[in-house]
């Protein structure tokens, strides 16, 4: 059974699915780290083409100096690069914006469990459901195997004109038979059913090449009594709860803090060159008397303050409601999920009951036959006389092994109301440590 549990959590496809919202809580973390912790870094580089120039007498003849002129016959290479930097300074806003996802993860995680035991629960009714199916076809075939045997007696006494057998105890006997092969499709059908949800669960493709190697149905160990399994209550729904409420403070404190002004330090650095021969040749100090060639730069503390007051008024109002909202549900959760796993052992319990009444039954019927089976060995022609008490022989084991199918789903109920059902050793775990 546990290593059903252990390759269901690993091979379910749902799960696979699931887990990404896992994975995607854990990356707002990390992508909050980059975006809020580290300085933003951006560097813009471009090449293009550049005009030469010359430098002609002044038109001005009153004049003496010199002027620039381009010339577009003489095209050269130019390169152009800016760097901007700004570190950010809104360290409460990177406190509560951590907090918060840290508990979408926590939330995640929780969600992710709630899944894993929704599936898990599946596939045990699955075995549980493929177990009683196998241990009734075993019955089923005994029995069959017996009524052929006792056929073949009463068949014999006829042929023979044996007065202690009769045509009608023969149809009679047919009768019945006729009800147990009707219960006999049943099971293998049962079988059928549960081997193909187990095989999508584990993700086979084919169910029939799977071995399942416990395939007869046998009780659960006892669960703990009520009482601890109350104090211990660790249901998944509480810990969504609790992840929940600490990311809506957390996002109440984000929007208090957007209030206040954007703080950074930044800095800027600019720099352009220009390289054509007869600029090269006509003008040496470019960097000065070159239009196309520059170099600037600055270093500073900026901010940002967005004066929409009453739009960012309303949307901290917005989730302070959220989160008082939450609170309130919190008051009546664990109550409420107390009460849900009280329900679900009151009926493991009722069940526990109804299987010590059902093994009392069988223990009845297994002796009446076990007494007419000695009478049937001194005298075979009391061979007739076992049908009625086989039958109810194998009513009574139907009903036993009935009630332990149903009390063993009652189990996986109470484990999963609990918040057990991945931890609980009755079924072989816990299986996410």
């Amino acid at each position: 059974m546990s290593d059903l549990v252990r390759r269901t959590l690993q091979h379910q496809p749902q799960l696979s699915e699931d887990s990404m919202d896992l994975d995607r809580a854990v990356n707002q973390v990390d992508l909050l780290k980059r975006k809020v912790i580290l300085p933003r870094f951006e560097v813009s580089v471009g090449f293009g083409p550049a005009p030469g120039f010359r430098l002609m007498p002044n038109p001005d003849t009153t004049k003496s100096d010199t002027v620039r002129q381009y010339a577009w016959g003489e095209i050269g290479p130019t390169f152009g690069t800016d760097i901007n930097i700004a570190q950010p300074l809104n360290v409460g806003r990177l406190r509560a914006g951590m907090v918060a996802a840290r508990a979408n993860v926590r939330l995640a995680i929780a969600e992710l469990d709630v899944h894993r035991s929704d599936v898990v629960k599946d596939v045990l009714n699955y075995l549980f459901g493929y177990q009683y199916a196998t241990r009734t076809r075993v019955m089923l075939e005994e029995a069959s195997t017996r009524l052929d045997s006792v056929e073949t007696s009463i068949q014999t006494k006829i042929d023979n004109d044996d007065e202690d057998a009769s045509q009608t105890d023969l149809f009679n006997l047919r009768i019945g038979r006729y009800e147990l092969e009707k219960s006999l499709q049943e099971a293998k059908l049962g079988q059928k059913r549960a081997r193909q949800g187990l095989a999508f669960s584990l993700g086979v493709s084919d169910p029939d090449s799977m071995r399942i190697t416990d395939s007869l149905l046998e009780p659960l160990a006892e669960l703990p009594g009520i009482d601890t399994l109350v104090q211990a209550l660790a249901h998944p729904d509480l810990r969504r709860l609790s992840a929940g409420l600490d990311a809506k403070k957390a996002l109440v404190e984000v929007e208090r803090a957007s209030l206040g002004p954007d703080m950074f330090i930044f800095g800027k650095f600019s720099y352009t060159k220009a390289w054509v021969y007869n600029r090269n040749k006509q003008n040496q100090d470019v960097l000065v008397t070159d239009p196309l060639n520059s170099v600037s730069g600055m270093i500073g503390v900026g901010m940002t303050w967005h004066l929409n007051f009453w739009s960012q008024l309303g949307e901290v109002h917005r989730a302070e409601l959220e989160w008082q909202q939450l609170r309130r549900k919190e008051a009546y959760a664990r109550k409420g999920l107390e009460s849900l796993l009280r329900d679900a052992w009151l009926k493991y319990s009722s069940l526990g009951e109804r299987q010590i009444s059902a093994q009392k039954g069988k223990d009845a019927a297994e002796a009446l036959l076990h007494s007419i089976a000695i009478q049937f060995d001194v005298d075979p022609s009391k061979g007739k006389d076992m049908i009625g008490p086989y039958k109810t022989l194998l009513d009574f084991k139907n009903k036993y092994w009935e009630t332990i199918y149903e009390r063993n789903k009652a189990a996986l109920d109470v484990l999963q109301a609990s918040g057990k059902l991945l931890d609980s050793p009755v079924l072989g775990g816990p299986f996410l440590n």
